[in-house]
């Protein structure tokens, strides 16, 4: 009859909802369409599950994906059938790279209405290919308590596969029958006669996630005086205990600590003395037989970014070990190494206590050199520059802060100016593909609910993710974009292609000349204007406790371009010879 199928679809979505509740759910994000309603409903009246829409599905997978990023737990996103579910493959994408627990739930037409020209329909099965570390479909829903049993336990089972034992987005592809709902219907089948059953079951069904080794044995690897620890993205949500772990075993080791601005390191300074930042320098100054040459290396996560660091390593003939969140071969140099799961979360791995700080003190010389070479070089710099934005904001910053940042530019600069602070700054970043895809999205959903957010992007990927601002009526938190506007693609002027005159301007650098004041108005979104850093210190001085604003600033693209390349041309020949 009719009226069951929408009976039957509120029980369902019903079902499927209380079990993610139960199983720890805080967040849905919800996309507005018709074949989702019974979801949308069912979320959107659950205590204890706070349901947030947003209009376009492409800014709200990368939102979903912002929150997972914070939380270290599944977000939930719910849309409708046909390209609709399509707009949430670069989320999912990322997702998986970066090992993000997400739960995508996509409406779909039942099977009969499938592969016959129907309306807004087409093949979401395995929709997202590989990327979904587990996915089902689902049956239509079924007028039995065996089939809500069914309903109950796939869910739980997509949450626990999220969690592990690789993390990752999960999908449920979910056909429907109309009537899709029924005003006559609910409020019958919000008295879910399965509800104290699916509290048991959520706790007794986990499914046995193999937790990731909490006893590693590295005493004969790092026996050796001449090593290292590489940190770059730590591609998993980072504790304190975390923190405090890897200061206790860099604190074993005695070796030096090679950390990217793209993990929390470097504003934990006091508990890393071993700390280099300026790696990048003195990788490019070191001869292969140089008393700095290691011949062991630990890699924490990924490896720091810098070029000159990654060609460094790739030529090197030292042994290494990748401590990862989750399996898979993190060395792209095919080096001497090896790949082992392991969470600082849960412990430090087995090694020996080293009093010999000998080589750990090379490198610090060298490293106080770069540092006060680079100091005043921005000190005596006559003009605005970019970089410099990432050692004012590293000064500034308040305690406790989050820090989300673009790909492209913005993080190699980060890697170079950003300073060692004690600010306990959580920093965020989308390292999974690396693309500049849904930048502002997922920067407002680490925000949503979070500390103060400072977005550090360049004008294109802002720009590429424009529909993001939409969200900003629906955040709950404040965020700082921090605007860095070289009038296109920055990161092109750096690369050999910026030889190609004629076709450079048009083609890679893609300047869109907008006026962002006129763009943030369009938002309703706060926009001032810093050509100083001076003012840049005063904007970020000022107080912000919600909602969005921007602070822009204009550079010279190709000036600074030619001032990235001539500094460390320098402070490497300064290296050399010292």
């Amino acid at each position: 009859m009719p009226e069951d199928s929408a009976y039957l679809n509120h029980v369902w979505s019903r079902t499927i909802v209380e079990t993610l509740l139960a199983k720890g759910l805080r967040y849905a994000v919800i996309c507005p369409g018709s074949r989702s309603s019974p979801l949308t409903l069912a979320f959107a009246r659950t205590l204890g599950i706070e349901s947030i829409p947003v209009l376009d599905e492409r800014s709200a997978g990368f939102f979903a994906l912002g929150m997972a990023k914070r939380e270290g737990k599944p977000v939930a996103i719910v849309c409708t059938s046909g390209t609709a579910a399509v707009n949430l493959y670069p989320a999912v994408v990322e997702a998986k790279e970066c090992g993000v627990p997400l739960i995508v739930l996509t409406a779909d037409r039942p099977h009969e209405l499938r592969d016959c020209r129907a309306g807004q329909t087409i093949d979401q099965v395995k929709l997202y290919g590989s990327c979904p570390v587990h996915q089902l479909e689902f049956s239509t829903p079924r007028d039995s308590e065996e089939s809500l049993r069914y309903a109950c336990s796939s869910m739980a089972t997509l949450w626990e596969r999220s969690m592990g034992p690789r993390m990752g987005p999960v999908h449920a592809n979910l056909p429907f029958r109309e009537p899709l709902v029924s005003e006559k219907t609910i409020e019958g089948a919000e008295a879910n006669p399965l509800s104290d059953w699916i509290e048991k079951h959520a706790r007794l069904s986990e499914y046995a996630v193999p937790p990731l080794q909490s006893a590693i044995d590295l005493e004969e690897f790092a026996d050796s005086r001449k090593g290292v620890i590489l940190i770059g993205s730590p591609l998993s949500p980072v504790s304190k205990e975390w923190i405090k772990n890897i200061a206790e075993f860099t604190s074993r080791l005695n070796w030096p600590v090679l950390a990217d601005a793209l993990s929390p390191i470097r504003n934990y300074a006091e508990s890393f003395p071993n700390l280099i930042c300026g790696y990048n320098y003195i990788c490019g100054a070191m001869e292969i037989d140089s008393e700095l040459a290691p011949n062991r290396a630990i890699v924490i996560g990924d490896l720091p970014i810098g070029k000159r660091l990654r060609t460094w390593f790739k030529a090197s003939t030292m042994e290494a070990v990748f401590l990862t969140p989750f399996p898979g071969d993190f060395d792209a140099g095919h080096n001497l190494s090896v790949s082992r799961c392991f969470d600082f979360s849960m412990g430090i791995p087995k090694c020996q206590d080293r009093d010999d700080s000998s080589f750990a003190d090379l490198w610090l010389d060298k490293e106080q050199i770069a540092k006060a070479e680079t100091g005043l070089m921005l000190e005596s710099c006559d003009s605005l520059f970019e970089g410099a934005v990432a050692t004012v904001l590293s000064r500034e910053i308040e305690k406790d802060a989050a820090v989300f940042v673009s790909n492209s530019l913005p993080p190699r600069d980060m890697e170079f100016y950003w300073e060692p602070n004690n600010s306990r700054a959580q920093i965020y970043s989308s390292r999974g593909a690396n693309g500049i895809d849904g930048i502002l999205s997922t920067a407002l959903g680490v925000a949503h609910r979070g500390a103060p957010t400072y977005l550090v992007t360049g004008d294109l990927a802002l720009l590429h993710d424009t529909n993001g601002a939409l969200i900003a009526r629906e955040l709950k938190g404040a965020i700082t974009i921090i605007l860095l506007n070289n009038q296109g693609g920055g990161i092109f002027d750096m690369l050999p292609v910026s030889q190609f005159e004629d076709e450079f301007e048009r083609f890679f650098a893609t300047d869109q000349q907008i006026e962002f004041r006129d763009w943030a108005r369009t938002y309703q979104i706060s926009h001032t204007h810093a050509d100083t850093l001076s003012d840049f210190r005063e904007c970020l001085k000022s107080e912000h406790k919600e909602g969005v604003r921007i602070i822009e600033l204009r550079f010279d693209r190709k000036r600074d371009a030619l001032r990235r390349k001539q500094w460390f041309r320098d402070i490497v020949d300064m290296l050399g010879s010292a």
